[in-house]
């Protein structure tokens, strides 16, 4: 399958901006995780957010380690969300069918600021949590929220608890179309996965998504959104599971390269890819596991993994965080993708891009740079 330089793939090819970072302070403070980080937040904004204690941390859990009845009751949450009207104006947003298309809407409105950006690992940080709080007040989910772990499923994806088709996983893959290879670039392309086709197992089989694809060069050249981005495009849900990428780029030695990585700079890398080179880096190439919509870097949220799949990103940035507790309120990037057009490095006092009518409150950069202070308060069952 063609899929060109429409995809995740030209994370790539995409330009490194600049490395900034913040003085840390010596001051110390209840997280013994984020030491540097939490105490330069009481210091820049004290008693602005609720403490986080160890009575009210949640646990981030793997979503294979969780009991069958419990991974059922996470995506009996997602089908709730998805249940719900959608609360924006569908003159403007027809695609927008439900509260959870709300937010592949919002992903889509804010994908040119918030990918290959300043921006990238805090802003979706928020968004994971926006998502995780509304399943609790919308739908009563008291569980934990669970990730995808990547390596650990990279050579059984079918027989990991994920993948399996039951009633207890994430759906598994599509119908096997014969599509051929999946082209990304002229000097990167990998082998077809073992599906392409409608996913008909497991609890979201039959979900439909409601947009297309939009090229990724819409982001590489600046260009703002096609007046066709948010039409009603209706389609069943696909997907296709693809060992080859899973095995090249989402492995133990590439999940451990990122965690040893010198600066943010280089992890960055590591998770996004080479620049000019043929390495998708582990967060593009978790994508490219499960296929279209989910290679899409704009409207990959249509497909319910994307929640697993990027709580295992943060899962990695808040681990390299707390291996490298000196750099863990470093920041790297520009505020526009790819610094197109030219924009201000990104600091720990800028203002975040908003997240639509889910996260209307104004935070900078530096609120959401620890997991265990701001309006944060959780951390992961194990430290990658």
């Amino acid at each position: 399958m063609v899929n060109s330089i429409l995809s995740f793939a030209a994370l790539a090819l995409a330009t490194v901006p600049s490395l900034v970072s913040a003085a840390p302070t010596t001051e110390a403070w209840q997280s013994t995780d984020f030491p540097v980080v939490d105490a330069w937040m009481k210091h820049k904004s004290p008693g602005k957010f609720r403490p986080c204690t160890d009575e009210t941390i949640k646990i981030r859990k793997d979503f294979d380690s969780m009991a069958p009845e419990e991974r059922k009751a996470y995506t009996d949450a997602i089908k709730c969300i998805a249940s719900k009207p959608s609360q924006l104006d569908q003159t403007i947003y027809p695609a927008a069918t439900n509260r959870y298309m709300d937010y592949a809407v919002t992903h889509v409105n804010r994908t040119r600021q918030v990918h290959l950006s300043g921006f990238f690992l805090t802003w979706h940080r928020y968004y994971l949590h926006l998502f995780e709080e509304d399943l609790r007040t919308e739908c009563g989910y008291t569980g934990a929220f669970p990730y995808w772990n990547w390596p650990a499923t990279a050579d059984n994806l079918h027989g990991s608890a994920v993948f399996d088709g039951s009633e207890y996983s994430m759906s598994g893959d599509g119908e096997y179309v014969d599509t051929g290879p999946v082209v990304l670039a002229p000097t990167l392309s990998l082998p077809h996965g073992s599906g392409g086709g409608c996913v008909n197992s497991g609890p979201f089989a039959g979900w439909q998504t409601t947009m297309a694809d939009i090229p990724i060069t819409y982001i590489l050249q600046g260009l703002p959104l096609p007046d066709t981005a948010f039409q009603l495009n209706q389609s069943c849900l696909t997907r296709d599971l693809n060992t080859f990428a899973a095995q090249t780029w989402c492995n133990y030695t590439a999940l451990d390269l990122a965690l040893e990585s010198a600066d943010l700079a280089e992890f960055d890398t590591q998770i996004n890819g080479v620049l000019g080179g043929g390495s998708l880096g582990l967060h593009s190439g978790a994508h490219f596991i499960i296929g279209s919509p989910g290679s899409s870097i704009y409207v990959s949220v249509q497909d319910p993994i994307w929640w697993p799949l990027h709580t295992f990103l943060d899962n990695v940035y808040t681990s390299w965080q707390i291996r490298h507790p000196d750099l863990a309120n470093i920041t790297f990037g520009t505020e526009t993708a790819v610094n197109v057009p030219p924009s201000a490095n990104v600091t720990l006092d800028t203002v975040e891009p908003d997240w639509g009518y889910f996260g209307q409150e104004l935070h900078t950069v530096g609120d959401l740079i620890s997991t265990t202070a701001g309006p944060f308060c959780y951390k992961y069952d194990v430290q990658l």
